[in-house]
């Protein structure tokens, strides 16, 4: 599977990712993976219009998702808004062996967990379930900035 970087950020195509993380990681292709059945729900020309024309573009449901990244000769950058939806790409069978936590911004009842990443119960969880399967969880906006494990936040 060419998926060369998984990252969930909440802001979806943005500066970081556009210029640090694409160049750095010579990507060919931006995969935006969502919940099965909230595909329309993104403005797939606001996005295609954020990301240079050299990028190709996909959003698709996890099934599908899995499926293009199974078949596709392009190194891919995976990108998701939420937790849920990575959760989703590892029930379907995803094989990774990291996921970078880019932004996961303030919201109701959630504990700020580093710069630009705040959890609720429902985020740790997920990400306990991700940890438990063996894929490292790490939160840094750019390829040069420090790397932070978020294992240690994890419930026991």
């Amino acid at each position: 599977m060419p998926i060369v970087f998984a990252r969930v950020d909440d802001r979806l195509i943005h500066g970081q990712v556009v210029q640090a993380w694409l160049p750095e990681l010579n990507i060919d292709e931006v995969l935006i993976s969502c919940p099965k059945g909230k595909e329309g729900t993104l403005n797939e020309g606001l996005l295609r219009l954020s990301l240079p024309y050299e990028y190709e573009l996909s959003i698709l449901n996890a099934p599908q998702a899995m499926r293009h990244a199974a078949t596709s000769k392009r190194r891919i950058f995976l990108l998701l808004s939420s937790l849920e939806a990575f959760a989703d790409l590892v029930k379907e069978g995803l094989q990774i062996k990291s996921v970078n936590i880019g932004g996961m911004h303030f919201k109701e009842n959630a504990q700020k967990i580093a710069e630009h990443v705040f959890l609720d119960e429902k985020d740790k969880q997920l990400l306990k379930l991700i940890h438990d399967l063996g894929i490292a969880i790490e939160t840094r906006a750019v390829p040069n900035g420090i790397s932070i494990s978020l294992s240690e936040v994890l419930p026991k």
